[in-house]
């Protein structure tokens, strides 16, 4: 009898789409102890308390006056969270995100790949969110003149300030590593390509990297190798789809996700979970 399993869930907040930006005060993710993505960024601020969790698979410690950064797309997990757990949660769609990076250097977004959680002081805290305070209040105000552009200048000015304080505390500017600009090239270039290719050499050329190199740099990097983070983002994006997509057959599902064939799929998806694409579905299903 096939186990059990729990798909990883999806924090949507749609009203994000036509506010481009919004500010949940005393609020926490809404799931807990279950694997979930989110389709926003999501900048979360520790007001009290503290949590373990998983970020992409590895483990993450959170307490008062962190801030943990969520990008899109990313396997989260939270457990073994305090009953005092208290955050404010801003979350900003893609579209609005991509706005601000081109406003600003390209680094001080990428390294949120592999360092999710920033450790500010009780000050430098109560700082971040009286601004949180400004952008939430401003996202509010729907008839204020050049509202977007108040509002991309004021998430801005939240950024400079997290890596303004990061700096203070680390003494110097922290550079990103050669492996881990790769790496989250890497990433990127998975949200937008999985369904067109599965190949390490695939993204290795879009890299402009032998593919023995690629996957070197990305194990020394992660631990793990790129096939292994295909593998992951495909099997998630799989298991969203087959609990959510029920006007959606498991080959339509199969075809969507650039597999050629029924059968292809299903190992591809069984290697990584365990179970069969409709094992998985039945499963999946409310009792």
């Amino acid at each position: 009898m096939a186990t059990k399993t729990t798909p990883a869930k999806t924090f949507e907040v749609p009203e994000v789409e036509q506010q481009d930006v919004m500010v949940l005060t005393n609020h926490r993710f809404p799931y807990y102890g279950t694997e979930f993505i989110s389709n926003n960024l999501v900048i979360s601020l520790v007001k009290s308390g503290e949590s373990h969790g998983f970020y992409d698979k590895k483990p993450v410690y959170i307490k008062q006056n962190d801030v943990s950064i969520v990008l899109p797309h990313h396997i989260c997990k939270e457990q073994d969270t305090s009953d005092d757990y208290n955050v404010t949660l801003v979350i900003i769609s893609p579209k609005f995100m991509s706005e601000v990076t081109r406003k600003t250097v390209y680094r001080n977004y990428i390294r949120f790949h592999y360092q999710p959680i920033l450790h500010y002081t009780e000050e430098q805290c109560l700082a971040l969110l009286r601004h949180v305070e400004t952008i939430r209040e401003v996202s509010e105000m729907r008839q204020l003149p050049y509202q977007h552009e108040v509002l991309l200048n004021l998430v801005d000015a939240l950024r400079a300030m997290m890596d303004f304080y990061q700096q203070e505390q680390d003494g110097d500017t922290a550079q990103v590593s050669h492996g881990h600009e790769i790496y989250d090239h890497f990433c990127n270039l998975l949200v937008k390509h999985y369904k067109e290719s599965r190949e390490v050499a695939f993204y290795a050329d879009k890299l402009h990297l032998t593919p023995k190199h690629f996957s070197k740099v990305i194990r020394q990097t992660t631990g793990h190798t790129a096939s292994y983070w295909i593998e992951q983002h495909i099997a998630v994006q799989a298991q969203q789809m087959l609990r959510g997509r029920q006007d959606m057959t498991v080959l339509e599902i199969c075809y969507y996700l650039g597999f050629d064939d029924l059968a292809h799929f299903s190992r591809y998806f069984k290697r990584a979970t365990g179970l069969s694409p409709r094992q998985f579905r039945e499963n999946s299903q409310p009792q």
